[in-house]
């Protein structure tokens, strides 16, 4: 896959991106030098090897994607939209190193990512109705909103929110393509900021949460959401639930998972990448959240893993 080049800010004053942005300022060989010398220093793992693993660092160097997460050790706009959006049809055969293919079509995460990303777009597309403004923070590329089909919805505004002014790029690129642009707004903003308030019927947000670790910040950021929406508003959003090696309560349901791909998984993000979305939540924790936030009828809808769920809440009419 080719590339040009989710993300806000948790820390208002220093409008920083959470999901993406390199560490390291040194270079690309400086950069896998220091992890092959931490990937020697933390010696064999259970099932790998040091030689293993930065062989495995080796083969994440040969590919766009790896290299992209190496780098950032998150995902940016692009990236996200080309997961989601993958169809194996789609590429040409041999075009993608066995790695590669593994990423795109083998990893749990990356499966329940997809899947939660067309579990939003239904849950999106039936609420849809003339004149509704409609809003998606961060707003990455914007295709939970952007790949709707607004045929007979007259009036319907979109707005796009993000800290990435490279997602907003997209996002409007994306709109053009899609015969959208005229409908859409886009703000470069921080989405812990509430604004006047009152704006929108539907907000959607993915991917912000699970790079979040402090609670206190993550019921903030729904608080957020909450005074953006006008009464009888909905939220859209979704969260990643604790594997069962980090919580009693996980719900992971390991039937559906891929035991050989969930540990090339753990090995690839935990160890090698040291990826940043580390902040899993269970449904319990989400439920509360959102109601201290001031969010009602709180419902839950489960991808076939468990393991990115979404979340659809209502703000009071009164």
């Amino acid at each position: 896959m080719k590339t040009p080049s989710e993300s806000q800010t948790s820390n208002t004053s220093h409008n920083r991106l959470i999901s993406h942005g390199a560490d390291s300022q040194n270079g690309w060989e400086d950069l896998l030098h220091a992890i092959k010398a931490r990937l020697r220093e933390a010696g064999d793992l259970p099932g790998a090897t040091v030689d293993q693993q930065v062989s495995l660092l080796e083969q994440l160097s040969a590919f766009e994607l790896g290299r992209f997460l190496l780098e950032n050790r998150g995902l940016n706009a692009y990236w996200t939209h080309q997961l989601v959006n993958y169809r194996q049809s789609a590429e040409p055969a041999g075009s993608m190193s066995p790695l590669e293919v593994r990423v795109f079509e083998r990893l749990p995460a990356v499966l329940a990512t997809r899947e939660r990303f067309g579990i939003f777009r239904q849950q999106l597309q039936a609420l849809l109705k003339p004149g509704l403004a409609l809003v998606s923070i961060p707003c990455g590329l914007m295709g939970e909103l952007l790949l709707l089909d607004y045929e007979g919805q007259s009036d319907i505004t979109l707005t796009g929110i993000d800290l990435d002014q490279a997602a907003l790029n997209g996002a409007l690129a994306l709109a053009k393509e899609r015969g959208l642009a005229d409908r859409l707004s886009l703000r470069c903003e921080d989405a812990w900021i509430s604004g006047p308030g009152n704006e929108f019927d539907v907000l959607a947000s993915n991917g912000l949460n699970i790079y979040e670790p402090d609670n206190a910040r993550v019921t903030a950021l729904y608080r957020a959401f909450f005074n953006k929406l006008k009464p009888g508003g909905t939220l859209v959003t979704s969260f990643l639930t604790p594997p069962p090696a980090l919580s009693e309560e996980s719900p992971w349901n390991l039937t559906e998972i891929d035991h050989e791909s969930l540990a090339l998984q753990h090995l690839m993000f935990v160890r090698v990448i040291e990826a940043k979305w580390s902040a899993f939540r269970t449904h319990a924790q989400t439920m509360a959240q959102l109601g201290d936030a001031g969010f009602v009828d709180i419902r839950f809808i489960d991808d076939r893993a468990r393991m990115f769920p979404t979340v659809v809440a209502q703000k009071p009419l009164q």
